[in-house]
């Protein structure tokens, strides 16, 4: 008998399919996909505080699914946007802690509190549920500008001091983080155009009005194809299969500047420990399955595969890597 997830919605075709099936197996598929307390009895929904179509969001669409399809209920995702992913954020740290609403952690989580004062003490009320992944970004330029490498971007911005206007797609983000470490590093001067996400930026960068961003490969592939994205290097350990030409941060002269862009889930601080362990081991087995890992693959993503306790030990030490960097460069969040 193929395995099926069920809930206490069933519809006839449901109900015939477990016809002659065995009690204790109709009983294990029902419980496997009950938590404690018969958790989810209702939609869980997983709040993206940042724009659909962007990063994040793909990302977290490709598990939700899924997952959805391992549990009584399923994961509605929500794009909560805007203050650079604040406003997301502060509604799941609001909502009861009761596993019905989760968060779509990015680094925001973890830096934070260093930018802003609105989210001190912020970091304390999540608790990691489970990382995901981290897709690939590659540092690129309008095509007009005259540079084919990373050298010689650092190189013409270095003799035009504050003249490279260079795409923000969130204060904290980590494409920002990454191009401030870039920036740090060498001690260029350049200007800072903020977006609401990453997909804005785009087209402004393809058509020079911005200059340089680091960005997330799989919304910059098409325009690299084309022709209407510079790609410079990689900010990955070893390069990609969409991009074997282009070189990796270390291979391209910077190995410091290599950032790691995690996403996964986080809860409100106070969610009971049974259910985050219950969400934990759903999100890890629907990693595990082959059309989802296929579709991470296709994105050139690192899979993390982060258990929960392993999950909140790297936003821990994300918090304390990047509150130097903040303070040193003075980033604040718009």
């Amino acid at each position: 008998m193929k395995r099926r997830t069920f809930n206490h919605h069933m519809g006839s075709a449901s109900l015939l399919a477990l016809a002659g099936a065995p009690l204790s197996v109709v009983r294990a598929q029902t419980d496997e996909a009950r938590g404690p307390g018969g958790y989810p009895d209702r939609l869980v929904k997983l709040v993206v505080p940042y724009p659909a179509g962007g990063v994040v969001d793909v990302v977290m669409r490709a598990i939700s699914e899924p997952v959805s399809g391992l549990m009584a209920n399923r994961i509605l995702v929500e794009n909560r946007t805007g203050a650079d992913g604040r406003i997301g954020l502060e509604a799941v740290a609001k909502s009861p802690a009761d596993g019905y609403t989760l968060l779509s952690a990015t680094p925001l989580i973890a830096t934070g509190e260093h930018m802003m004062a609105d989210m001190k003490g912020k970091a304390q009320e999540f608790v990691g549920v489970y990382g995901v992944a981290a897709p690939p970004a590659v540092f690129c330029v309008s095509p007009g500008l005259p540079v084919k490498t990373l050298k010689e971007f650092v190189a013409l911005a270095a003799s035009k001091p504050g003249e490279i206007n260079v795409a923000n797609p969130g204060s904290g983000s980590s494409n920002h983080l990454g191009q401030e470490l870039l920036f740090d590093v060498t001690g260029i001067r350049v200007t800072n155009i903020a977006y609401k996400g990453q997909p804005p930026s785009l087209a402004d960068i393809a058509q020079g009005h911005t200059h340089f961003g680091l960005l997330a490969q799989n919304l910059a592939l098409p325009l690299i194809r084309s022709g209407k994205l510079r790609p410079l290097a990689s900010n990955t350990s070893r390069r990609t299969r969409s991009l074997p030409d282009v070189p990796t941060v270390a291979e391209a002269g910077f190995p410091e500047v290599l950032v790691l862009p995690w996403y996964g889930i986080a809860a409100p601080a106070r969610t009971p420990a049974a259910v985050v362990q219950f969400l934990s081991d759903r999100f890890a087995k629907a990693l595990a399955l082959p059309e989802t890992r296929a579709k991470y693959e296709a994105m050139d993503a690192e899979i993390l595969d982060l258990p929960a306790p392993r999950f909140q030990a790297l936003i821990d030490s994300e918090f304390k890597r990047w509150g130097a960097l903040i303070k040193k460069r003075g980033i604040l969040a718009g």
